[in-house]
């Protein structure tokens, strides 16, 4: 049975704005890819809560917080970390790989 799943390129590391959100629009979604104290972790741009880009946001190298209500997300595991943020955010798979940020998808049926 072929696999579900795809990894799919999606920037070049050193297209990244370095310790920030670098905000990336492919694959027909958009994507906000963060160069966090972790590591690079990438999660759906949109906040969970209304909808606002996170790519906007204030960004700590650890949090995200959205810039339309303030609501604070941890930018590695996408837990909701202050009101009125409830629902976590949508992480998405990634890897770098060949100096690339990958991302894992669903193959089309």
């Amino acid at each position: 049975m072929p696999d579900a799943y795809e990894w799919l390129s999606l920037i070049a590391v050193q297209q990244l704005e370095r310790g920030d959100i670098t905000e990336v629009t492919a694959h027909g979604r958009t994507f906000a890819v963060y160069d966090t104290a972790a590591g690079i972790t990438v999660s759906d741009a949109r906040c969970p809560h209304a909808g606002a880009n996170l790519c906007l946001g204030y960004f700590d190298g650890k949090s995200v917080e959205c810039p339309l209500h303030q609501g604070l997300f941890n930018a590695t595991t996408g837990a909701a970390l202050a009101a009125p943020a409830t629902r976590p955010l949508k992480m998405i798979e990634s890897r770098v790989q060949n100096h690339t940020v990958m991302i894992k998808i669903a193959r089309p049926l």
